[in-house]
């Protein structure tokens, strides 16, 4: 029996063991993981079920000896994601145990450490606490950022900081090493991770072999007829990408799994469990939902637009203009002056059939940000906890 190491995101899908070879090519690949969180992609412009990729994509691991497999995914995924690839997993290779980047990248390290993953969009930071940084600003502030972050992270605990930076993620080489430099300013004591190195880890990870390892794996091209057979009607609408983030600093009783929502020039805190879509039909402006998993009736909404005037006061003016021009009783309980999770904020209470909204409209930057927080009318509490945690958390990143 033979263990093979697969890596999947956060830029592309390829073997750690057998040479490091990719084993897809760039276009599926990027489907796989472009489409993680829906259930039809394209594929040569044709709809195409998304495990049926996944299955394919994995499918290609072709070792003669092997049935067993890990699966090393990025640490902020979504425990959905994590589920997709695990239920491909089984049926295209058998046995297999998922793993997050960070326990690979921690392995044979005696000291508390911090872990960068720098993905195409964001950095994740993660040690006593985990954070998320944009890399969507210019490089000299993304680097200032992400330093003062492992900082705040370490907290005095952990002195030796470990970055991740894959061939498979643009600019990640680069950044890694202007980011290492800084912080070895700092006195840490720093270590990047690249293509080799990882490989090495995953080599030393595997039961009973070396960081040599060596099989007879093929190359395990892609047959795209086999996608052809999954043909299905395409999907409606398309969820959105969430990274998952399981915040050390959380309450043990809570069992709270938290992720990252970035849509546009907005990023916030959400439950990782909670579902996603755009709503871009029907009343009100084109918004985010991102849904309770046990009751449709709680959810957050969140709208964003840019602002000229970056004051509360102004947004506060515009906002009851705005509410003046429209029926009476439906936009109640306006305060310019409010507060939601400890943030200044312009709240007021929209009246819904069977349910209210009530917004917390903030300003970060040039962004407006209003997030509405959904629950049956007088149960306020279903939706307060997600509320709460939205409002603290929303910022501009753009």
């Amino acid at each position: 029996m033979t263990t093979h190491v697969v890596e999947v995101g956060p830029g592309g899908i390829r073997q750690l063991c057998c040479g490091g070879d990719a084993i897809v090519d760039n276009e599926i690949a990027g489907a796989a993981l472009e489409s993680i969180d829906d259930a039809v992609t394209l594929v040569d412009l044709q709809p195409v079920a998304v495990e049926a990729v996944w299955r394919t994509v994995l499918a290609s691991v072709d070792c003669a000896a092997g049935d067993t497999a890990m699966v090393i995914h990025p640490s902020w995924w979504t425990q959905a994601r994590v589920d997709v690839v695990r239920a491909a997993s089984h049926v295209a290779i058998g046995e297999v145990v998922m793993r997050p980047r960070t326990w690979l990248l921690t392995r044979g390290s005696r000291q508390a450490t911090v872990v960068v993953e720098i993905a195409d969009s964001f950095v994740v930071i993660t040690g006593a606490t985990v954070v998320a940084e944009t890399r969507r600003r210019d490089l000299r502030c993304v680097v200032g950022a992400i330093v003062r972050s492992v900082l705040e992270v370490a907290a005095d605990s952990a002195e030796t900081v470990v970055i991740d930076a894959p061939s498979t993620v643009n600019g990640a080489g680069a950044l890694a090493a202007t980011v290492a430099e800084k912080l070895r300013d700092s006195r840490m004591t720093v270590t990047q991770i690249d293509d080799d190195r990882l490989r090495e880890l995953a080599g030393a990870a595997i039961p009973g072999e070396s960081s040599t390892v060596e099989s007879n794996c093929t190359d395990g091209g892609i047959d795209r007829r086999h996608l052809r057979l999954a043909l299905v009607i395409p999907m409606l609408g398309a969820a959105l990408a969430v990274s998952a983030l399981r915040h050390h600093d959380a309450p043990a009783h809570a069992g709270t799994q938290t992720g990252f929502l970035v849509e546009g020039h907005v990023a916030l805190e959400i439950p990782a469990q909670w579902p996603t879509q755009r709503i871009v039909s029907g009343p009100g402006s084109a918004r985010v939902q991102v849904t309770s998993s046990s009751d449709p009736e709680v959810a957050l909404l969140v709208t964003q637009s840019r602002v000229a005037l970056t004051t509360l006061a102004a947004t506060a003016e515009f906002l009851k203009q705005a509410i003046d021009a429209e029926q009476a009783g439906i936009f109640v309980d306006f305060n310019p002056t409010g507060h939601t999770a400890g943030r200044p904020a312009v709240t007021y209470r929209e009246v819904r059939p069977n349910h209210d909204v009530r917004w917390s409209v903030l300003v970060d930057k040039d962004v407006r940000i209003s997030i509405g927080c959904q629950s049956p009318r007088g149960h306020d509490d279903a939706v307060r906890q997600a509320c709460d945690l939205a409002v603290r958390s929303a910022r501009a990143v753009a």
